[in-house]
């Protein structure tokens, strides 16, 4: 749905770099980009960086997101920077930022996931 792009992938770090680019309808009547959608963004990114950490095995569920907004995010391009703090078994807790196009920090959140296995096709 956000139409996220991988941008880089360090599995020594554990740590991943997402592109998205907003649509008009995700501001609000301000302008700016509706903080759901700034969460949606975060949270977008930690699914491929546990699915690449777990090499592809495991999928994470979202069991909670806490989410700091620091600025109010314009329309246009984001990124997000996020790595997996401590990965056990079934459970990650993981962190992220999420940078505006020029730079600053809109927000940043944690989350805790639980980690089941990835679903046959």
């Amino acid at each position: 749905m956000l139409g996220w792009q991988l941008l880089e992938w360090n599995p020594e770090a554990q740590k991943i770099k997402v592109g998205f680019e907003t649509r008009k309808e995700f501001r609000n009547p301000a302008g700016i980009i509706q903080g759901g959608i700034i969460a949606a963004m975060i949270d977008d990114a930690f699914g491929p960086m546990c699915i690449l950490a777990s090499g592809r095995t495991k999928v994470p569920l979202t069991l909670d997101l806490n989410v700091s907004y620091m600025a109010a995010g314009q329309h246009g391009k984001f990124t997000c920077e996020a790595r997996i703090i401590r990965q056990g078994k079934s459970i990650s807790f993981v962190e992220g930022e999420l940078f505006d196009a020029t730079g600053e920090l809109v927000a940043r959140a944690t989350s805790t996931v639980r980690l089941i296995p990835m679903p046959q096709r």
